[in-house]
């Protein structure tokens, strides 16, 4: 097994540090800081990044919490229960759900075009992802299943999988991926429907080591990743058909 050690929250007076909140933040900010700089590189109005992020983050948040509860109602044993985001409980689908909702309201107000702010953002998801995952980590979320792999970690004297560490090496792969290519893209929208099919193929296969709820034999995110695979990979190869014409013609 490799070495484990699960984090709490640290009271500091009034204050309580929460090591998950914290690498959740650090996750956003690195975020928006690649989303900026390769707004930057592709002298695009930064200002309306910075504006775009916010509802983001707004609309993320709300969404991810919305589907956590859908999924995991029974654990909510009061009202404010509902609202304790702090202490971790954000679905990333419904994330990602709430922050496309946002991107598509604002696009269509600012007259912007949705694929080139997509791929703006794709590499910068992925990097975010990958860090608030470190916090899921850090604090013992995500415990798998029973296991006697070499890497399973030691949890209340039982060897597991630690699926958030799976999460984190596919994540930080997948931006390493997307920044790579983004300069040789083949068509706008290329890096977002890339992402969300390698996110929706490693996400499918490390939930089966999760020990969350199974409907029909496979988890709720697995159901859902689906058919985000396979609008993702339906409209990759018509675009991607589309620019091939266009290359054609030309």
């Amino acid at each position: 097994m490799i070495p484990y050690k699960i984090f709490h929250a640290v009271q500091l007076g009034p204050i309580t540090i929460q090591p998950w909140g914290i690498m959740v933040a650090l996750g956003f900010l690195a975020a928006v800081y690649i989303a900026v700089k390769e707004a930057k590189r592709k002298k695009e109005d930064v200002n309306k990044i910075y504006d775009l992020v916010f509802y983001i983050i707004l609309s993320g948040i709300i969404g991810a919490r919305i589907a956590y509860l859908i999924e995991y109602w029974e654990e909510i044993s009061s009202f404010i229960d509902v609202f304790k985001i702090w202490e971790g409980g954000l679905s990333f689908i419904g994330g990602l759900i709430g922050a496309l909702i946002a991107v598509f309201a604002y696009v269509k107000l600012k007259k912007l075009d949705f694929w080139k702010t997509a791929d703006i953002f794709a590499p910068a998801l992925a990097l975010g992802h990958a860090i608030g995952r470190i916090g899921c980590y850090l604090t013992g979320l995500h415990i798998g299943k029973l296991t006697t792999v070499p890497w399973a970690v030691m949890v209340n004297n039982e060897l597991r999988h630690q699926t958030a560490l799976y999460d984190i090496i596919a994540e930080s792969a997948n931006f390493l991926i997307l920044w790579k290519l983004r300069t040789k893209k083949a068509f706008d929208g290329f890096l977002f429907l890339l992402y969300l099919m390698m996110y929706s193929t490693e996400r499918f296969v490390i939930d089966f080591f999760r020990a969350d709820p199974l409907y029909y034999g496979l988890t709720a995110t697995q159901w859902s990743l689906i058919f985000v695979f396979l609008i993702a990979g339906f409209l990759f190869i018509r675009y991607k058909k589309t620019e091939a014409g266009h290359e054609r013609s030309t």
